[in-house]
């Protein structure tokens, strides 16, 4: 598996973003702000994305658009991305 930890964009900087590939079947991204506290920040819930744990994603360019908004996005990434899944294809 491979996973890749995104910078994130001014503005979301409480969020933790990581795209990456699942050899057993998926592209994964998630989008998460682990320091929201529910109790101190009631009004305030943050976006949390998760993709990959349940669909299937074979194209990056889902996973990457999905994130876009949060994190800046690195030229080489979707090449990277795209030779994990070519040097760990979907185990069947």
């Amino acid at each position: 598996m491979s996973l890749y930890t995104l910078t994130p964009k001014p503005g979301f900087e409480r969020y933790t973003i990581q795209v990456g590939w699942n050899p057993h079947r998926t592209y994964v991204a998630t989008v998460v702000d682990f320091t929201w506290d529910p109790v101190t920040e009631p009004h305030h819930q943050p976006d949390t994305i998760q993709l990959g744990r349940i669909e299937t994603l074979l194209d990056p360019a889902e996973v990457l658009i999905a994130v876009a908004p949060y994190a800046e996005i690195p030229a080489d990434l979707p090449a990277k991305l795209r030779a994990d899944q070519a040097a760990h294809p979907v185990r069947r």
